[in-house]
Order: structure tokens, then C-alpha cells, then sequence
């Protein structure tokens, strides 16, 4: 009688994990594109195989990962899930998603509607990164890493290597993009990713690689518009999260690193805001060949940052964004003198004065 006893116990207890799916029997999805065209949303799902997502060989594979894409549409993003979700071989885990996709068409017009199906979609964490993208979703969701890696071993899962080159690069999470989107100021920057290929080669073939190209700017919940990178390194010097960002001065074959980056900012003038800037900036030197003075290194520094200055503020100013920000200030501080139109109000006289002061620590690598 006993031994029954035990035995219907044993038996109580294993039938809570009768309903519990095995590893294998479901698809990880890592990263989703969303998109809009022809009055519906669609949905790319991106997966890989379970092994590819833990206790996976760090080495070299031996053959590509294998990456499914899955698509599906709808007039409603619920209803674009529930296509692709119902047409599903297994059933999908969303837990390992690291990336959200955001189209340029989402971006302009359907983000708000995209945000409230994140909020209420426990699945879709908001520390999740965002891109923008205009096109070939499908591509981007196929490459692969280095030696045949999966997709998760590229740049936009893992941005910190590439940030270390890269400054003005800020990552935006589905947080970021929440707490800033209903701001009467500012504007929301959100990267843009593509494809290069010219770069690298693997196994004497191109090697296609994910890079950011530039940067999405809303501002008030609307597309203010695109800016590619090269226009964005005036934003390196207000970036607080910057790396060891490097510079050349090309004329003068010399090589420095930005070790240090400090910005002050004073809001001035009346109704109208002004900004006053004052920028420290630390720098040591790789490679000086010609022996170039350090009070010259220091003047080409400066002006190598006014100029990048001046010409990103210019291009936010013709895309009527302020993509540096300046305008929170005045929103937060002194909010209760002006409107907000007043304090949105940025244009090429705002800037009332901007001081830069360049710290070379030292001699560097001279040419003997």
C-alpha cells in the first residue's frame, strides 16, 4: 500500500511538466524588421537554430548557420503576428529578440501605433535596440558573421565593439524611443543600418558586413528627415557615451586619440533662446612623423571640430530638427518665460558663442 502511495505521488508531480515544450521544438526568433506598404504591415521574423543560441562552439564553423525568415501581413501589426504565427511549423519564442527593424515607412506616420503594440506586449522588452532601414530588409536579416557566424555575432546585437570606432554612434533602445517621443522638444535620432561589401573578403569571396550609414530624426512624432554619417561627426563632441574615438589631421600626417570630452552649455537671450558652448576637450598623440608643434596640433583640432560642428547643426537645421538637442535646455530650466515655439525656435543665430579649448597630455610617437 505503500509503495502505491508513493508511486501515485511520483506520478502527481512529473504530470506538471507533461505540458512543458522540449528546447528544440521551438523557433528563437532574434530579431524582427516591421514595415508598412499598400495600406498593411508586414512583419520579418529573423530565427536561427537553438544551438546557435547558447552553449554554442565559439570557433570557426565549419558552414554558414543556417537563418530562417519568416514574413507575414496584416492590416493591423497583432494581425501581421498572427499571420506569420498561425503559418508556423512550431511555435515561436520571442524571449531572445535583440534587434527591431523599423522601416523609414514605419518611422513616418505608423510608429506611434508600433510603440503602443510594444506597450502592451510583455514578450518585446524595452531595453531591445533599434535601427531604422528604407530597404532590403531581407538582406540585412541574412548576414552573417565573421567565419560563418550566426547573425547575433554581428553589429547591431552587439554594438559595443563597433561604438569604440564609431562615437557619435549612440545605440537607441525601445525605451529610449518611448520616453522621447511625446517631448514637445528635441528630436529622437534613431541609426540607420545597411549593408557594405567592400570592405572585407571571406574565403576570396566579399564578405557582406552591417554598418550604420547614417540616422533617422523625429521630432513632435513626425520624420524630420535622414542625415548619412559623414554629415554626424559634429555630434561626436556632445556624446557622452563616446569611446576612444580617434582623428587625423591628413596634411599634417598626424594621429591622436580623443581621451577625453567635457561640454558646458548656458542658455542666454530673451524670449528667443541662445546657447553658449563650451567645449574641453583631452587628446594624446599616436603618430606626429612631421614633429608638428603641439600648440599647431591643438589649433588644427580646433578647427577640425568647428568645422564638423558647423556642418551638422547646418544639415539639422535644413531638416528643421535640433539633432543636438540644445532646445531641452531651455525647456527644462527656464521653461516658464517662453513657449515652446519660442524655445523650438532654432535656427543659424542660435548659436551665440562657442568656445573650444584643446588639451594635447603629450609629445606622442615623433619621427626621429
Amino acid at each position: 500500500m505503500l509503495k502505491a502511495t508513493l508511486f501515485l505521488q511520483l506520478i502527481f508531480f512529473l504530470g506538471g511538466c507533461l505540458g512543458t515544450k522540449e528546447i528544440q521544438s521551438e523557433i528563437y526568433i532574434t530579431a524582427i524588421g516591421i514595415d508598412y506598404s499598400n495600406n498593411k504591415y508586414n512583419l520579418y521574423l529573423q530565427a536561427i537554430g537553438f544551438s546557435n543560441v547558447a552553449g554554442s562552439d565559439p570557433g570557426i564553423a565549419s558552414e554558414p548557420t543556417p537563418i530562417v525568415l519568416g514574413h507575414g501581413e496584416g492590416e493591423t501589426i497583432q494581425g501581421a503576428f498572427d499571420d506569420i504565427e498561425k503559418n508556423s511549423v512550431n511555435p515561436l519564442y520571442y524571449g531572445h529578440i535583440q534587434n527591431i527593424f523599423i522601416s523609414k515607412n514605419i518611422l513616418d506616420g505608423h510608429l506611434q501605433n508600433f510603440l503602443d503594440f510594444l506597450s502592451r506586449n510583455y514578450y518585446l522588452r524595452y531595453n531591445t535596440l533599434v535601427y531604422g532601414y528604407e530597404d532590403n530588409i531581407n538582406e540585412i536579416m541574412n548576414v552573417h558573421g565573421f567565419f560563418h557566424k550566426p547573425p547575433t555575432l554581428t553589429f547591431p546585437y552587439d554594438p559595443k565593439e563597433q561604438l569604440f570606432f564609431n562615437s557619435f554612434i549612440s545605440t537607441r533602445t525601445v525605451q529610449d524611443i518611448i520616453k522621447r517621443f511625446y517631448e514637445p522638444v528635441g528630436s529622437i535620432m534613431v541609426p540607420s543600418i545597411d549593408i557594405k561589401s567592400d570592405y572585407w573578403m571571406e574565403n576570396n569571396h566579399t564578405k557582406k558586413i552591417l554598418t550604420i550609414n547614417g540616422a533617422y530624426f523625429l521630432s513632435n512624432q513626425k520624420l524630420k528627415g535622414w542625415i548619412k554619417e559623414e554629415e554626424l561627426s559634429g555630434l561626436d563632441w556632445f556624446n557622452k557615451d563616446f569611446n576612444n574615438m580617434k582623428l587625423s589631421i591628413k596634411d599634417k600626417s598626424v594621429s591622436l586619440f580623443i581621451d577625453n570630452i567635457d561640454y558646458h552649455i548656458e542658455v542666454s537671450g530673451e524670449k528667443i533662446p541662445k546657447y553658449n558652448i563650451n567645449l574641453e576637450v583631452e587628446a594624446s598623440i599616436r603618430e606626429n612623423q612631421k614633429n608638428v608643434e603641439k600648440e599647431i596640433i591643438e589649433n588644427e583640432v580646433k578647427d577640425i571640430i568647428l568645422t564638423q560642428f558647423q556642418k551638422t547643426f547646418t544639415r539639422g537645421l535644413e531638416i528643421n530638427a535640433d539633432i543636438f538637442n540644445f532646445s531641452e535646455r531651455a525647456y527644462r530650466f527656464k521653461s516658464r518665460t517662453r513657449t515652446v515655439e519660442e524655445i523650438n525656435a532654432i535656427n543659424e543665430d542660435s548659436i551665440d558663442k562657442i568656445d573650444i579649448n584643446i588639451f594635447i597630455k603629450d609629445g606622442g610617437a615623433k619621427k626621429s
